[in-house]
């Protein structure tokens, strides 16, 4: 953990006493500068509610995988702290299973089923491929649910 990230949970328990944030993990989201300067802000927003990933994503180590209940302080791309948010809900579900009610967690211009798709199957696909594997239509993916719990959203 950064001396920053460290800071950042401090003023987030600090504002949230009736919160115990810990343990907690840390992640980026998106693969670029450009993909993560836009996804924040959504969180931030109060507009993106959750997220996806590929189960594979944690073959080698389940334990990283989210869980009801867990705390992630999400950075900004370059490793600043930006949000910290509970996970409340996840289900894993074929690639194919993805529906209207889990993409209505994204932001507005990813909230249909075939957009969701046109996103995401390529960038899997490239991320698998890389791996040797191929992305298939039962390829198992990882939804869940978010709060964000700190910073307060502005008013």
């Amino acid at each position: 953990m950064t001396q920053t990230v460290e800071q950042f949970v401090a003023a987030a328990r600090a504002a949230r006493p009736d919160l115990t944030i810990e343990p907690y993990k840390v992640r980026t989201f998106g693969g670029s500068k450009a993909m993560s300067d836009v996804i924040v802000p959504l969180i931030l927003s109060g507009e993106k509610t959750g997220t996806f990933a590929l189960a594979s994503e944690f073959e080698s180590d389940p334990s990283r995988a989210p869980q009801v209940g867990e705390w992630y302080v999400v950075t900004h791309f370059d490793g600043s702290p930006a949000l910290i948010y509970r996970v409340t809900f996840v289900e894993t579900v074929p690639f194919e299973g993805i529906n209207h009610e889990h993409v209505q967690v994204e932001g507005a211009n990813a909230r249909d089923v075939k957009i969701w798709r046109d996103i995401h199957w390529p960038y899997w696909g490239a991320t698998l491929r890389q791996q040797g594997r191929e992305p298939s239509m039962q390829m198992p993916v990882i939804f869940h649910r978010y709060e964000m719990v700190y910073p307060p959203p502005a008013k």
